[in-house]
């Protein structure tokens, strides 16, 4: 293969792009975001990963993230299973039930983690919908440095869809063996595949 034909990997660190990408992402009018989110939600909810699965594992938004509440609620009204993340005070996680009807509370952090959830059983998650802060065009992901997704779902390996705006995909981002590859991205525009 000539240097012509491989691929160019984003010359930057980690640490650059995920300051990058967060750099993007909240440069996205609200507005728009909303849109996008909504157009992210819709192109989701026609793929039979979504339409066929019993249950599925989300993420609550956080600051400038895709908004997936759209589609976490038409979830529930098709009777779908959700479950979410916790991350325990030890820096372990655990996975819980949620409903309309869970309660939730802030972290230090400002994150929402449900109060009082049953735990979420893993036999019925068919399909994990994952936060990220960039990906690239070979469905790398690059999240925000702690490890808790990779973590997951190399405990759980499950089809996994990212969700992201276009200006957060980048050309290759760099990866090693510890992280966990998606098998699609949607963005507003477009299906990305492995």
């Amino acid at each position: 293969m000539s240097s012509e034909e491989q691929p160019s990997i984003t010359p930057l660190t980690k640490d650059e792009i995920r300051r990058e990408a967060l750099r993007r992402r909240n440069a996205i009018e609200p507005e728009s975001r909303a849109t996008a989110s909504l157009a992210i939600c819709r192109n989701v909810m026609e793929d039979d990963l979504f339409l066929d699965a019993r249950g599925l594992h989300v993420y609550l938004p956080f600051g400038t993230e895709v908004d997936i509440k759209p589609l976490i609620e038409i979830s529930w009204e098709m009777g779908k299973e959700v479950g979410l993340m916790r991350v325990m005070d030890d820096g372990g996680i655990a996975q819980y039930s949620i409903s309309p009807s869970t309660d939730y509370r802030r972290t230090k952090l400002g994150i929402l983690e449900p109060v009082d959830a049953e735990p979420f059983d893993m036999n019925l998650c068919d399909l994990v919908i994952a936060p990220l802060l960039a990906a690239d065009e070979h469905c790398n992901r690059l999240g925000y440095g702690k490890g808790y997704y990779d973590q997951f779902l190399a405990q759980y390996p499950r089809p996994t869809l990212g969700v992201a705006f276009e200006e957060q995909i980048f050309p290759l981002l760099p990866s090693d063996e510890r992280d966990i590859k998606l098998d699609g991205i949607y963005t507003e525009r477009r299906f990305i595949g492995t």
